[in-house]
């Protein structure tokens, strides 16, 4: 199951940082993950998937399944010691990112997803990828907005529906920058050639 139903929007980071708390999850937040990650999903997928299709991760044990192969490598959002949205890795790609309907639009989202990709970027990976269902506007503008990049769409066979596999290539700090502006000077001389 695509593992992130998102709704992000611009963030203050410094003012973020003081109403939430990042976290490492640990194995006591497990129940507190599964009922983040049914909670969310039932809202946010009961508008993509049918209810036969999320019947076994809202009223099953698949959540709590998935939440305890991927809790070492959760990173959690809390708020006045409740746990409001959480994002996991895994090899080189986001597992998942859920925030709670209740928390959209305030740029938890954007951070953890930051977070993520450092993660993963510190683990050696150059790129990462994600599954975002294509039916989920919101989660794809997100993605999109952050710089991913559609690879294709295949069909998940699990739940019936299309999800499109999104790739970003994590920049290394200094080469990147460097280059960039390496770039734009060679640019900016050349069409100053030009115009002599």
């Amino acid at each position: 199951m695509d593992g992130n139903p998102v709704d992000d929007g611009p963030v203050d980071d410094e003012l973020m940082m003081m109403q939430f708390e990042f976290r490492n999850a640990v194995e006591e937040d497990i129940p507190e993950l599964v009922k983040l990650g049914k909670e969310t999903i039932a809202e946010v997928y009961g508008e993509i998937l049918s209810e036969d299709r999320l019947e076994p991760w809202i009223k099953g044990d698949r959540m709590r399944s998935n939440v305890i192969q991927l809790w070492r490598n959760m990173i959690v959002a809390e708020r006045e010691s409740e746990i409001v949205a959480v994002a996991a890795y895994f090899e080189d790609k986001v597992a998942l990112l859920w925030v709670h309907p209740a928390h959209h639009r305030k740029g938890i989202g954007s951070i953890l997803l930051g977070i993520v990709e450092t993660e993963l970027k510190n683990s050696g990976h150059e790129v990462a990828k994600l599954d975002c269902f294509s039916d989920n506007e919101r989660a794809m503008g997100f993605y999109l907005a952050q710089g991913w990049k559609p690879l294709f769409e295949e069909m998940d066979q699990e739940v019936g529906a299309l999800k499109t596999v999104m790739a970003k290539t994590l920049k290394k700090e200094g080469w990147m920058v460097s280059y960039e502006l390496e770039f734009t000077a060679e640019n900016h001389i050349k069409n100053s050639n030009s115009q002599i």
